[in-house]
């Protein structure tokens, strides 16, 4: 598998023709992923670099050199800008105005025609090349039809032009080109942190000697060292007694899991207690985690329709313009009005020009953008707001979603004559000196006492000299109080529970578990008041995932569900679905689902999979963002619906020479007004 960058890609079709010129090679299959901007071979020979360079290159585009895309828009889009705002001030607010201002305002939409715009113009090239037609052609040619008029208009000595036309259009498509682009860099950077789970270098045992290596170079069967605290480099099968593995990046889940000799150890989970020896099952690159990261691939790629909806659009405008605007020509010049035939021609393409098309989803996304933040909402992925209004099914995580996510102390129980309280401070001091997630929840309560001669006993618990007496905090065994200690745990809820005993006595019951969050009950009420179906899905066992649906009014809901299990109730769904998580184990599904919703605090491989971010954790801004996102998408199809539908009136009108280019100028501009009023009808109740 060799895997290339390819830069100039502007849409889903370009992707294509790469693809094509690839497939053509002896040899090859490939397959080019628009989401990520790459190109997957699988070569049978070895193949020169040059090759591939040139069949890539012949179909119009370049192999990346590892500049990021965004890099190369950043200055056009900044000086598109400052062009831009120049041109519409001095042409269009006669208090800016002055004498020979408008030469200025051609200075500054030469800027944008030769360097904002170029890469419109090559990529109309390219389509050209190929006998097609995109955003980019409309683009390139309404803007150079702008400005060639506009140079002819200031030569013969007019006053009125369309240099700010030429100089705008370009400059807010570039602001969608530049959302788009960051939106796809999402999918890429959502994989990168998936897989830096896995750790670069790996300690392994060769003939009895350690020696450190590239995970890569892992084989199966080698021998491999963990320390405490350091993550699994591969899958494979615990050679030790014993292991307490924080497993929270597959599962999500706070609670480490315990692991006997011959159980299976997963890639990126993490060791809590002492050295362990594992035996290598699978490469990291064929590891359960890079299986989750493809799966991630695979799901991103897909979500492309709502950026190319203007592309797909523009296949069938942009040629039937141009045909209107020929046929228009020659009638008025078979008629014999020459003047009118040039006039009525350019006012074809000029009312054709995409400025409020251009402007149509970004300007939403803005406002949208804009209004969510106040709110500590996010919208960060237009694609998926094309799903939004008919999505009814919301599934969400449990662990750091719903719940804190962080273990504690839910309830003590003394036994044997001994308060909660006094056994609690004997435990805490106990505890206090392990790392293990259930002895740093008992370690919080608060104590005088100092425990010595403390023992950490692998999957058992600890022990420790409290007051001259040994004090145990463990697991559930056999005591001399049994019956007193079965009805408590009799009574116990499904949480973790550890046993506080000394003399073989039980003195205590500890329970933990995580809460769910103050605001999650409300915000489970808002999303079914709104519409919306609740389904929690978590990792953790199904009795605790039963309690915490109960408390939170969800009637749907089921444990035990891995990672790939997500995927797969996500996909026994056929209608859109959204997903709401915070963790690694939630990536691929939050990819998957038609609407990926993100905890702000949550891990960055989450947030980059996901369409809307919460930046505070309110579970309340669930429903308010779900509802944000239905009311931008239908505020877009407005803006669609407006743009076009101006052109569909105008240009006949156009055509029949009775809008000239100043008027036609005039009706873009309204037009674009028209949109921007339109979405700042967003703001109207927040």
């Amino acid at each position: 598998m060799l895997d290339i960058e390819i830069e100039g890609m502007t849409c889903t079709a370009c992707a294509r023709r790469v693809e094509k010129n690839l497939n053509k090679l002896d040899g090859v299959s490939a397959y080019v992923d628009f989401a990520t901007e790459k190109a997957h071979l699988q070569l049978i020979n070895p193949l020169d670099p040059s090759v591939i360079a040139d069949a890539v290159e012949s179909a119009g585009y370049r192999v990346g050199t590892g500049k990021s895309e965004l890099k190369t828009l950043k200055p056009r889009l900044i000086a598109g800008g400052v062009a831009s705002l120049v041109a519409v001030l001095l042409a269009m607010v006669p208090g800016f105005q002055f004498q020979h201002s408008n030469y200025i305002v051609w200075a500054a939409a030469t800027v944008v025609i030769f360097y904002v715009a170029w890469p419109f113009h090559t990529a109309a090239i390219k389509n050209l090349r190929h006998f097609d037609a995109t955003m980019d052609t409309l683009v390139s040619l309404g803007t150079s039809v702008a400005y060639g008029y506009s140079v002819y208009l200031i030569l013969a000595g007019h006053t009125h032009t369309y240099f700010e036309t030429a100089a705008v259009v370009p400059s807010v498509v570039l602001l969608g080109r530049y959302i788009e682009v960051r939106a796809r860099k999402s999918a890429t950077d959502s994989v990168r942190a998936l897989l830096s789970a896995i750790p670069e270098t790996a300690t392994v045992e060769i003939d009895g000697k350690r020696e450190n290596v590239a995970t890569s170079s892992l084989r199966k069967q080698m021998i491999v060292l963990v320390s405490a605290g350091e993550a699994i480099p591969a899958d494979g099968k615990l050679l030790s007694a014993f292991a307490s593995i924080d497993t929270s990046t597959l599962t999500g889940e706070s609670l480490p899991k315990d692991l006997q000799t011959g159980e299976l150890v997963t890639a990126g989970t993490t060791n809590l207690q002492g050295e362990i020896k594992i035996e290598v099952m699978a490469v990291s690159s064929s590891s359960r985690l890079a299986k989750i990261a493809d799966l991630v691939r695979e799901a991103t790629a897909q979500k492309s329709k709502l950026a190319s909806l203007t592309d797909s659009i523009s296949k069938i405008f942009v040629p039937l313009v141009i045909l209107i605007a020929i046929a228009t020509y020659l009638i008025w010049f078979f008629l014999g009005e020459q003047d009118i035939a040039i006039k009525a021609a350019i006012s074809v393409i000029v009312i054709a020009c995409p400025c409020a098309l251009g402007i149509a989803v970004p300007m939403s996304l803005v406002v949208a953008t804009g209004i969510g933040t106040k709110k500590a909402v996010v919208v960060r992925t237009p694609d998926s707001l094309r799903l939004l209004a008919k999505t009814k099914h919301v599934f969400l995580d449990k662990t750091g979603t719903l719940t804190d996510g962080k273990l504690a102390i839910i309830k003590a129980t003394g036994l044997s004559g001994v308060s909660a309280e006094a056994m609690l401070e004997k435990a805490s001091a106990v505890a206090v000196t392990s790392k293990h997630p259930v002895s740093k929840a008992i370690a919080e309560t608060p104590h005088d006492l100092v425990a010595t001669d403390v023992i950490e006993v692998a999957g058992n618990g600890l022990t420790g000299q409290v007051d001259s007496v040994m004090v145990s905090v463990e697991k559930p065994g056999s005591y001399q109080n049994q019956a007193e200690l079965d009805e408590a745990l009799e009574h116990a809820g499904p949480n973790t529970l550890v046993v506080v005993a000394w003399d073989n006595v039980a003195r205590g019951l500890i329970e933990l578990s995580d809460k769910p969050r103050p605001t999650s009950k409300q915000a489970m009420d808002e999303l079914k008041a709104a519409g919306f179906s609740p389904y929690l899905v978590s990792g953790d066992n199904p009795e605790r995932v039963r309690e915490v649906a109960e408390q939170l009014g969800i009637t749907d809901f089921k444990g035990h569900v891995s990672p790939e299990g997500k995927l797969e109730l996500l996909s026994a769904y056929r209608e859109p679905v959204a997903m709401v998580g915070d963790g690694i184990n939630d990536v691929a599904a939050l990819a998957k689902a038609d609407v990926g919703i993100a905890m702000g605090s949550g891990a960055h491989a989450a947030q980059a999979a996901s369409a809307i971010t919460i930046l505070d954790d309110d579970p309340r801004a669930i429903a308010f963002a779900l509802k944000l996102g239905k009311r931008t998408y239908r505020n877009i199809l407005q803006n669609l619906g407006w743009a076009f539908g101006y052109n569909i009136v105008l240009i006949p009108v156009a055509a029949l020479g009775l809008l000239n280019p100043m008027l036609a100028g005039v009706a873009m501009a309204f037009s674009s007004v028209s949109v921007v009023a339109n979405s700042l009808r967003l703001k109207a109740g927040n």
